[in-house]
């Protein structure tokens, strides 16, 4: 009994399976610490679990911003302001595409991406067998089960983008390349720590059966939006982006329309108060945010692009200058001579003291992007109008009361769209996975498709999975 308590105190504060030691990641010798179906025994043990999910990709290293820093390290967006910040054994090796094993950053990634994925089938595994039985039970599963599918299908999204080769969206179904284990049971034993490799073809459908299936619970428990929270319109969002990086454009256009169509979310007319959201605050375009406060602040955005901190990162006169002068996103980029600085997460300050930014990860302008593009890639006049529609309400929102809106060739509209994606999106980590979808190179003579930018399964993962294949 004792024992039983003891698992069940660990599993509630979010250690999770996957306990980190100097030896491996997935440290199977602390056997007493792996949980088990006794240790969630309450609907409030499942909250605190679903707590620890959160938490979790709130980190730094999944949320937290640095997968934004990474993708602009292996992309073409931005450029290396201050050298300093290019700390070896972790962003210079990402930065030069030389990852290794022992890169304690990706570790961290790989590592906290699987605790949350870890916790949130606890959550799932104790609502299917029916391990709870209280009164609130009843009330909540829905809505808890479906925010542990949201979460598990978002980590390993992540995951498979930066440890496998890329979807090839010309190829779709047949993507039979290594993806990552796809990990939808606890692990209650150390035997379940042993896990192959799923086909990046079969990662990106278990994604899109947790999402959907997602959407289906949070509409029964009625929960279609939140500030802080998954909700239905999140998990509709992000399947949209999931879908259009799969190149199943159709769907992606008809999840993206129902997040437009809904009418809870509206382009804000202040492009920066999108990135300048602190704690529960809301803005009216945010779908999904990551909340950070002044005691639990986990954003490394400001530190890598903010002017007052020396930042890791500037840009350069080639995107400063696709926007024109009038459009209002040129504001988020600081030109100081020939020095180009970010704006989008500069500090900000009160009574000397820098506040907390939140993450957003997903909002309105990205979805009528999507419905653009994809419905652009599937043809059809229907499919054009809504093309149109989107692009012309993103170019009104950068141009305000003097937008005219544009007669853009149909032929030219796609190149459009894809620029003004570019404009709108850039430093929120989408230009790395957007140039290998379009199959572009991601910098000067880096192919999309080349083994350099993937990172490495880390060193502890492979000595702790006997099943494990270590990417070339």
């Amino acid at each position: 009994m004792k024992k039983i308590n003891f698992i069940k105190i660990l599993v509630i504060i979010s250690l999770g399976v996957f306990i980190t030691s100097c030896e491996k990641l997935l440290d199977v010798e602390l056997n007493d610490k792996i949980p088990n179906e006794n240790a969630i025994n309450s609907t409030r043990d499942l909250q605190l679990v679903l707590n620890g999910a959160y938490d979790a990709i709130q980190s730094g290293s999944v949320l937290g911003g640095n997968l934004v820093i990474y993708a602009d390290l292996l992309a073409d967006d931005s450029k290396i302001g201050n050298e300093n910040k290019l700390n070896r054994f972790g962003k210079y090796e990402i930065y030069n595409m030389t990852s290794s094993p022992q890169i304690t950053e990706i570790a961290s990634f790989w590592g906290t991406a699987y605790a949350a994925i870890n916790r949130s089938n606890n959550v799932i595994h104790a609502i299917d067998n029916n391990l709870v039985n209280d009164p609130q039970f009843d009330l909540e599963k829905d809505r808890l089960k479906a925010e542990a599918l949201f979460i598990r299908a978002l980590c390993h999204f992540e995951l498979v983008r930066f440890f496998a080769k890329p979807y090839d969206v010309d190829n779709t179904g047949n993507n039979n390349q290594l993806g990552v284990p796809y990990r939808r049971q606890p692990s209650l034993s150390p035997d379940d720590l042993h896990m192959a490799r799923n086909s990046v073809e079969e990662v990106y459908q278990y994604i899109k059966e947790d999402l959907e299936t997602s959407k289906t619970l949070f509409a029964n428990a009625g929960v279609y939006t939140s500030n802080s929270l998954a909700s239905y319109m999140s998990a509709t969002a992000l399947l949209a982006r999931v879908c259009f990086f799969s190149g199943d454009y159709t769907k992606a256009a008809q999840n993206a329309d129902e997040v437009i169509q809904s009418g809870y979310y509206t382009l804000a007319e202040d492009y920066s108060s999108i990135f300048k959201l602190s704690g529960n605050s809301s803005n009216p375009e945010v779908i999904f945010q990551i909340v950070n406060i002044v005691t639990d602040n986990s954003n490394s955005l400001i530190d890598a692009y903010s002017r007052s901190k020396n930042p890791l990162f500037q840009t350069t006169a080639t995107i400063y200058d696709m926007y024109s002068p009038n459009d209002i996103r040129r504001q988020m980029i600081n030109k100081y001579f020939v020095i180009y600085y970010v704006k989008k997460y500069d500090e900000t300050l009160i009574d000397g003291v820098s506040q907390p930014l939140n993450r957003v990860y997903l909002r309105l302008a990205e979805m009528h992007l999507i419905r653009a593009e994809a419905n652009l890639l599937e043809g059809g006049p229907g499919n054009i109008i809504q093309a149109y529609d989107s692009y012309n309400a993103l170019r009104q929102r950068a141009f305000g009361s003097s937008y005219v809106p544009e007669s853009v060739a149909l032929n030219d509209l796609l190149d459009s769209v894809r620029n003004e994606r570019r404009r709108e999106l850039c430093f929120e980590g989408d230009r790395y996975h957007n140039l290998k979808r379009m199959k572009q190179n991601l910098r000067e003579g880096i192919s999309w498709n080349s083994d350099a930018p993937i990172f490495k399964i880390p060193a502890e993962e492979v000595s702790g999975n006997n099943l494990m294949v270590q990417n070339p």
